[in-house]
């Protein structure tokens, strides 16, 4: 990996008192704001009966409160997958801290293709979720969406962008979407981590550029500082005016207070209109078959104000772009380690027999 720049940036109502109701409730809205995630979707919530489907071990921290629906969301590694050895045309270190690294032919041959043609049947208009309800919002989101099948071909490309964080304990990729943006498509500035703390969250993101010959429609990092190396000019926007005209003043957006869910993603959006000088910071070139990878919060939990970023406006064309997220959940025990832990004690206990 060669670096050209490296800048630093049910209970029964019998028993319960009005006082324990009270704080049952207090309780409960409290973890909803911590979770940001509807109640009936807790781990912790004895009336799910979710804690049968998903275990976790010993290390697992007290106190953790995870949305179900992103562990339905996570991809269980294969054990026996097998794929043919990727090689990357090559990788390039931007930043790190945060890391940002370029990477130089992430697809292979044809799988681009493959990944269109999956998806091409079931896009639809991109939808975001605020406070509960989904809406269809424009100024803060102007694409198609779809849920990419799992074909041999993307269990592969799953399985390459977890090696590419080199197996990152209890960090498990999310399930993949496509994005296709036309004419005008785009996606506010946001942060791809909201909720998270120290035990669980979107550690990192990558955004993978599948197919399509657009003008604009770069992903604009603001608060990334622009390499002076001009050997970056073949990935990213050095000249900003002749790329995007009368949008490199300044881009406008608006957006909600509240955090806005799309997908599986959880993203943080202001409410005040937010100005970007795009002559500020990185603009990505969409390139097919490359990909931009970020890492978005701390070991902390403190996400990095970096990470910040916005797919810009296509003026002319199509873009499709594939969004792989990873998400760290301490001591979740999948399921097929589940069966394997299971295994394991048994044979165990037969040897100590």
């Amino acid at each position: 990996m060669r670096s050209l720049t490296s800048p630093s940036p049910p209970l029964q109502q019998s028993q319960l008192s009005f006082s324990s109701i009270a704080q049952y409730v207090f309780l409960a809205g409290l973890a909803y704001v911590l979770a940001g995630a509807p109640l009936s979707s807790f781990l912790n919530s004895s009336s799910s009966g979710s804690e049968n489907s998903y275990n976790f071990n010993s290390r697992a921290r007290e106190g953790k409160v995870v949305d179900v629906r992103t562990l339905e969301s996570l991809v269980i590694p294969e054990t026996n997958l097998s794929c043919a050895e990727h090689r990357y045309k090559g990788v390039y270190v931007l930043s790190r801290d945060p890391l940002v690294i370029y990477i130089e032919g992430f697809l292979g041959e044809g799988e681009g293709k493959e990944v269109v043609d999956l998806s091409t049947p079931l896009f639809k208009p991109s939808t975001v979720w605020t406070s509960g309800r989904e809406s269809l919002n424009p100024t803060i989101r102007l694409s198609e969406k779809a849920p990419l099948p799992r074909s041999q071909t993307v269990k592969c490309i799953e399985d390459r962008a977890r090696t590419f964080q080199g197996w990152r304990q209890n960090t498990f990729v999310e399930k993949l979407w496509t994005q296709r943006y036309g004419a005008g498509g785009h996606y506010t500035y946001h942060y791809d981590w909201s909720t998270a703390t120290k035990y669980s969250g979107r550690v990192s993101s990558f955004m993978v550029y599948v197919d399509g010959q657009c003008e604009g429609g770069g992903t604009h990092f603001p608060r990334l500082e622009r390499p002076r190396d001009k050997s970056w000019c073949r990935f990213i926007e050095c000249d900003v005016q002749g790329a995007y005209g009368s949008l490199s003043a300044s881009t406008t957006v608006t957006g909600g207070n509240d955090d806005v869910e799309t997908e599986t993603s959880t993203t943080k959006i202001p409410q005040d209109r937010v100005q970007e000088d795009l002559e500020k910071g990185v603009i990505f070139k969409p390139i097919p078959g490359n990909a931009v990878y970020w890492e978005n919060i701390r070991s902390d939990g403190s996400g990095f104000a970096e990470s910040w970023h916005a797919g810009l406006p296509v003026i002319k064309g199509e873009k499709i772009g594939l969004n792989i997220w990873s998400w760290m959940v301490d001591g979740y025990v999948p399921p097929l380690d589940q069966v394997q832990q299971e295994k394991t004690e048994q044979q165990d206990e037969v040897r100590k027999e």
